[in-house]
C-alpha cells in the first residue's frame, strides 16, 4: 500500500518537472484590442473551409393556379338620381301663406296683413289688397294633396262717369254662394283660377233705387245742387246694376280652402282678402 503512494506521487512530480520546463518561451499577456502582435490568424485551409450548408428556397415549377376567391358582399343597385329626383318647381309670384310644410300663394296680388297672424294655428286668415286684381289672379297650393276650394264674394255697385265716382254704400253689399273652383294639376302644385271674379254680380235693383242712392251719397258730400242734378240726368236710363253708369266692384273675396298639407295632416282654412 505505501508503495502505491509513493509510485503515485513520483508520477505527479515527474507531470509537474515537465509542465514548467516548456520550450523556454515566456507567458503570453492579455490580448490589446488594436495590436496585431497579440491576433492569432488562422492560415491553414483545412479550418477556413465552410462548412455550412446555404439554405435555399424550394420553388414549384408547377404551382397550383390559385382559385378566386367568391365575392360574399352583396352588390347595391346604384339609384338613378337623375330619373327620381322631382325637380323643385318656381313659385308663382304673389301673396304667400305656409303651413304645415305646404305654401299657398295668392298669385299676381299683392296684400298686407292687418296684423300679426299664425298661418300654422289659425283657421281663418286675412289680408288687404294692395296691388292686382283677383279675377286675373291664381289660387296655388304647393306640396299639398286633394286640395278643394270653395269661393265666394261681397260686391258693391258705384257709379263712374266723366263727373267722377259715387259709391251707392246705401245700396249694401251683395254676397254670392260658394262656388267650387277647378283644379289644374302639374307635379305637386295644384292650381285654381280666379277668373270667375271678373265678372261680379249684384243685388237687383233698378233705377229708383239708384236715384235715391246716389242723392243720399252726394248730400253726404254737401255736393251742389248743380252737381247733384248732373248725376240725375246720367242715371237716368238705368234699369239694372249692369247699365252704364254703374260699375260693379269687389268689396272682399273668402276662400275654404282644404285638402292634406306636406305633414300628411288635414287642413281647413278659411282665407279673406279686402280689395
Amino acid at each position: 500500500m505505501k508503495n502505491g503512494l509513493y509510485i503515485i506521487a513520483a508520477i505527479a512530480l515527474t507531470a509537474g518537472a515537465s509542465c514548467g520546463s516548456g520550450s523556454g518561451k515566456q507567458p503570453r499577456g492579455p490580448i490589446v484590442l488594436g495590436d496585431s502582435a497579440t491576433i492569432v490568424t488562422e492560415k491553414d485551409s483545412q479550418y477556413l473551409r465552410d462548412m455550412v450548408m446555404d439554405i435555399q428556397p424550394a420553388y414549384d415549377n408547377n404551382p397550383e393556379p390559385q382559385k378566386p376567391v367568391k365575392d360574399t358582399v352583396k352588390k347595391q343597385p346604384v339609384r338613378d338620381t337623375v330619373t327620381t329626383t322631382t325637380k323643385q318647381e318656381a313659385v308663382a309670384p304673389g301673396l304667400a301663406v305656409e303651413f304645415g310644410g305646404t305654401k299657398m300663394v295668392l298669385a299676381g296680388l299683392d296684400a298686407s296683413q292687418p296684423r300679426k297672424q299664425n298661418a300654422d294655428k289659425e283657421s281663418e286668415l286675412s289680408f288687404s289688397l294692395r296691388s292686382g286684381e283677383p279675377g286675373k289672379g291664381k289660387l296655388v297650393f304647393y306640396n299639398a294633396k286633394n286640395v278643394t276650394v270653395k269661393q265666394r264674394y261681397q260686391s258693391r255697385l258705384l257709379l263712374k262717369s266723366p263727373l267722377g265716382t259715387v259709391d251707392l254704400r246705401d245700396l249694401g253689399l251683395y254676397t254670392s254662394g260658394w262656388n267650387t273652383v277647378a283644379a289644374s294639376n302639374k307635379g305637386n302644385t295644384q292650381s285654381f283660377d280666379l277668373n270667375a271674379l271678373m265678372h261680379p254680380a249684384f243685388s237687383q235693383v233698378n233705377n229708383a233705387k239708384v236715384k235715391n242712392a246716389a242723392d243720399r251719397e252726394l248730400r253726404k258730400r254737401r255736393a251742389g245742387s248743380k252737381a247733384i242734378q248732373g248725376w240725375m240726368k246720367e242715371i237716368k236710363g238705368i234699369r239694372n246694376a249692369n247699365d252704364k253708369p254703374c260699375d260693379i266692384e269687389l268689396d272682399n273675396v273668402q276662400w275654404q280652402v282644404s285638402g292634406t298639407d306636406a305633414q300628411g295632416k288635414p287642413f281647413r282654412k278659411t282665407i279673406r282678402i279686402d280689395a
